[in-house]
C-alpha cells in the first residue's frame, strides 16, 4: 500500500506542478512583438468611420496619410472643419516604454493614465500616447487656429483613449 500511496502523491505533485488539477499554471506573459507591422501599417485604416466619429464628436471628413521617414501618420478632419485628429505610430530606436517616458518627461502638465500611457491637453490640443509592444501610438485632437478651443479636456482625453485602445488591437 505504501508504494501505491507514494505513486499517488508523486502523481499529484506532478499534476500540481504542471498546472493540472485545482490551479492554473502561471506562465509569464510574452511581450507583444509588433515591430514588423510598422512597415505596412496604414494608420488611417486603424479605426472605422464610426470610431472616428465617436472620437471627434462629429462625422469624420477627409483622411490624409502623412507618413514620413520617422513615423506613420494620418490626419482626419472633423466635418465642421474646426479641428482634426492626428494619429501617429512610431517604431522608436529605444524600447517603446522608454520613449513614452521620455516624451512624458518633456511635457509640463502631462498626466499618467496608466503605467504605459500619458495624456496632455490645453485649449488648442489634447493628446494621449502609449507604448504597445515595440511601437508608440499617439492620438491627438487639434483645433485649427481661431477655430475654437477645447472646453472639456478630460472628455476629449477619454474619447481619444478609447480610439487609441481600438488602434492598439489592430497593430
Amino acid at each position: 500500500m505504501s508504494t501505491l500511496r507514494g505513486v499517488l502523491l508523486l502523481a499529484g505533485a506532478v499534476l500540481a506542478l504542471a498546472g493540472c488539477g485545482g490551479g492554473k499554471a502561471s506562465e509569464p506573459a510574452q511581450p507583444k512583438s509588433n515591430a514588423a507591422a510598422y512597415d505596412s501599417v496604414d494608420v488611417c485604416a486603424l479605426a472605422t468611420d464610426d470610431e472616428y466619429k465617436a472620437a471627434l464628436g462629429e462625422s469624420p471628413g477627409d483622411k490624409e496619410r502623412r507618413d514620413t521617414d520617422s513615423l506613420k501618420a494620418c490626419a482626419v478632419d472633423g466635418s465642421s472643419g474646426d479641428f482634426y485628429i492626428f494619429l501617429t505610430v512610431v517604431k522608436p530606436g529605444m524600447p517603446a516604454s522608454d520613449q513614452v517616458n521620455y516624451d512624458k518627461a518633456a511635457v509640463q502638465g502631462a498626466k499618467d493614465v496608466d503605467a504605459s500611457t500619458f495624456s496632455y491637453f490645453d485649449e488648442g490640443q489634447a493628446y494621449i500616447e502609449t507604448s504597445d509592444g515595440d511601437l508608440v501610438l499617439r492620438a491627438s485632437l487639434v483645433y485649427y487656429v481661431d477655430s475654437g478651443k477645447i472646453t472639456d479636456g478630460p472628455g476629449v482625453i477619454g474619447r481619444l483613449h478609447t480610439l487609441l485602445g481600438q488602434m492598439t488591437q489592430k497593430v
